[in-house]
């Protein structure tokens, strides 16, 4: 590899988290958002580079906007899906990588990015760059090749959309959306009946993937019903209920012989769930598998064997939290 090369290579692979985890927010794919991320890697490479002062700055530039056409594409696609669409959730690791870092600090919850796709593209790029990557309104409009007086008004256009949908903007405290999502955990790990129905609010918000989708609330006893009798049924088709981190939000992963069948994803108020997001679909569940199902957990233990077998006079610890039936 030549000293140009490698350059190449260095700058690209120092901005790849971002790009990574900017194209994942505009896409709601990580399959696609790696996608984007390729291409613009290949558009980079036949760049010439010498005429980019900030590779950074030039990498999202190109990164946003390949999304923007890609997502006016994938528009097009998930309107004539009759089953509805859904983004695909990313669980967070337990030792995060870069990119996982990088998805963290852009925060935009999974429950927000569902309602994002109501958004234009641009308006959904300007949204995202400016509340989960903190860029100014200048930048955002050398990106969107607009003036800053427009993308300021593009991103308070966005900002009232979705408050008018009931989107809370800001991340609900960790401490007690931790103590409902147990409840939740608890409830559904218990199978208790009266436990769930005490979660629930009036009339909650519920939006699934299954085959027969969940339809908007109607009335309050029929919305508390679809939401209790989706749990319900998810909880009679899994072994057990395990609490993950989604998109740096803490939700329940059911799981059903080590794979994960379903994921939660809550929404809270006063104690009580409002907002229910189900995902069950295995092509949206077959990267949040890989990392956390029972292909991960096999990967683990073979490379927590193979450090055995190398030092076997130094002992290994499993932290508590690992996700692994010693029994099994």
């Amino acid at each position: 590899m030549t000293e140009q090369e490698l350059d190449y290579a260095s700058a690209f692979e120092a901005a790849r988290a971002r790009l990574l985890a900017l194209a994942y927010r505009m896409l709601g794919s990580r399959a696609e958002a790696e996608d984007v991320v390729q291409d613009v890697w290949l558009k980079w490479h036949l760049a010439d580079t010498n005429e980019v002062r900030t590779p950074l700055a030039w990498l999202t530039t190109i990164t946003a906007r390949v999304a923007i056409d890609r997502l006016r594409h994938l528009r097009r696609e998930r309107d004539a899906h009759s089953g509805g669409w859904l983004p695909e959730p990313w669980l967070d690791d337990v030792a995060p990588s870069a990119e996982e870092l990088a998805l963290r600090s852009a925060q935009i919850s999974y429950g927000l990015m569902l309602l994002l796709d109501r958004l234009k593209p641009e308006e959904r790029a300007a949204f995202v760059l400016h509340e989960g990557f903190d860029c100014d309104y200048a930048e955002i409009a050398r990106i969107l090749e607009r003036t800053p007086a427009t993308c300021r008004q593009i991103v308070h256009r966005a900002k009232e959309r979705l408050q008018r949908a009931g989107v809370p903007l800001q991340r609900p405290d960790p401490v007690r959306h931790a103590r409902l999502v147990e409840r939740l955990r608890t409830a559904l790990e218990s199978q208790d009946t009266e436990g769930l129905q005490g979660l629930f609010s009036d009339a909650p918000q519920v939006v699934s993937d299954m085959p027969v989708p969940i339809s908007e609330p109607v009335a309050v006893a029929a919305a508390w019903q679809e939401a209790l009798g989706a749990v319900a049924s998810l909880r009679g088709q899994a072994d057990r209920a395990e609490l993950v981190s989604i998109n740096g939000a803490l939700g329940v992963a059911l799981l059903q012989d080590g794979e994960i069948a379903a994921l939660l994803d809550v929404s809270g108020c006063d104690g009580q769930i409002v907002g229910l997001l189900i995902v069950t679909s295995a092509t949206r569940l077959a990267a949040a598998n890989l990392a956390y199902g029972l292909p991960a957990i096999r990967l683990m233990l073979k490379a927590l064997s193979r450090r055995a077998w190398c030092a076997p006079r130094r002992s290994i610890a499993v932290c508590s939290d690992f996700p692994v039936d010693i029994d099994a």
